[in-house]
């Protein structure tokens, strides 16, 4: 059988290869690949990294500002039950 002058039980005479331009192509995007690769892992770690040090600093200052919000709710409760007091004992 010949397609287009060509005999296709002989296609092993016909060698189509990349040759070294074609390897160096695909070598160079291969590094290309690794180094993005490499460089987006970093930035994701990094991020990772920076966020929970945010949250852990949200909730330090959270829980703060709760303890600083009863120790003022605490402070004065505690100085009217004094004034309370001492006002049932001058009576």
């Amino acid at each position: 059988m010949k397609f287009a002058d060509v005999d296709v039980n002989d296609l092993s005479s016909v060698e189509i290869t990349a040759g070294l331009g074609g390897f160096l192509v695909l070598f160079a995007l291969g590094l290309a690949v690794w180094f993005l690769g490499r460089d987006l892992s970093r930035r994701l770690r990094g991020m990772r990294q920076r966020e929970s040090l945010r949250v852990e600093a949200e909730e330090n200052k959270s829980s703060a500002a709760a303890q600083d919000a009863g120790v003022a709710k605490t402070e004065p409760s505690a100085e009217s039950d004094s004034d309370r007091s001492s006002a049932v004992d001058r009576e």
